[in-house]
């Protein structure tokens, strides 16, 4: 009777133990990972590296204190709210996984409070003039503006009335 008492003692333990186990492999499965989101940089032209402007400067600024800027995968536009020798500074944010080795070509459409500035606008981004556009990238590109686009830019006072949209991205050969 004692050796049947010992050896349902044993199990007994025994299958206590491997609740434990079992418990800590569970927990150990759902602990979560966090990826962190790579970090956002400013890039020039290699004819600018080293080199600082007004809008350089304006560039890094704007990519240090918002990294939010653009979502995860895709390309964006943004106007910087900076108007040089007659031309917007936008920004252009690569947060593809791609790095942007070749010419692209887009389609550009902007408007204030109705009025159109550009309405599915040809632009042309060369790297020979711009550089390449790594993953996870910002630079800035200059639009020359006549002066009806550019009293509607100077016009600007709510950025809740602008639209801005970039379509047509396409890589050139």
């Amino acid at each position: 009777m004692k050796k049947l008492f010992v050896i349902i003692l044993l199990l007994i333990l025994g299958g206590c133990s491997n609740g434990n186990k079992i418990e800590e492999k569970d927990t150990s499965k759902n602990e979560t990972i966090i990826k962190e989101e790579k970090e956002l940089k400013f890039v020039v032209a290699p004819q600018y590296e080293g080199k600082t402007s007004d809008l350089i400067e304006l560039g890094k600024k704007l990519t240090k204190e918002h990294p939010e800027l653009g979502s995860k995968g895709n390309m964006a536009i943004y106007f910087t709210g900076a108007v040089s020798d007659g031309r917007a500074a936008l920004m252009l944010v690569n947060k593809t996984d791609v790095d942007i080795k070749k010419d692209l070509e887009f389609s550009l459409s902007w408007s204030y409070d109705g009025k159109t500035i550009f309405e599915n606008q040809k632009i042309s981004y060369t790297i020979k003039d711009s550089g390449e556009l790594p993953s996870y990238t910002t630079t800035l590109i200059l639009l020359p503006l006549n002066s009806e686009q550019l009293e509607i830019v100077d016009s600007m006072s709510d950025p809740s009335k602008m639209t801005l949209s970039m379509s047509d991205v396409k890589s050139v050969e």
